[in-house]
């Protein structure tokens, strides 16, 4: 703990009511960022030019963050996220990805999405 932050929770007898003091003084931050993280991810959109490898990797790392803010996300909470992400020309893998009841968890997705991105990627290149 920094000198100015021990100087101000000095003043509390035990470790417990300092620890109640910090909780209350920084826990709204914890509030605040984990409604930040929230708005990001349910907003968060495929961008046309972005990689698909990229796309799920930062789709990975807010479900690790919210994770890490205590806002664990049930897999079908992810695959929804992953599907609803992707953007207009994606449309054929978000009917397909709806309809398909193998897909359980957002590695079952991200499989699905990496192997159409290939075939896509394959045809640009043979076309």
């Amino acid at each position: 703990m920094t000198n100015d932050l021990m100087c101000k929770y000095e003043k509390y007898p035990t470790a417990w009511s300092i620890w109640i003091a910090l909780k209350e003084k920084f826990g709204r931050t914890l509030a605040s960022k984990l409604r930040r993280l929230t708005i990001k991810f349910d907003s968060y959109k495929l961008c046309p030019n972005t990689p698909m490898k990229q796309h799920l990797r930062e789709m990975s790392n807010m479900i690790c963050e919210l994770k890490a803010a205590s806002h664990v996300l049930s897999d079908e909470q992810q695959v929804q996220a992953v599907i609803r992400s992707l953007c207009a020309s994606w449309e054929h893998m978000k009917v397909n990805l709806t309809r398909n009841e193998n897909i359980i968890t957002s590695d079952d997705v991200a499989r699905h999405l990496d192997l159409e991105d290939e075939h896509i990627v394959a045809c640009k290149h043979s076309g």
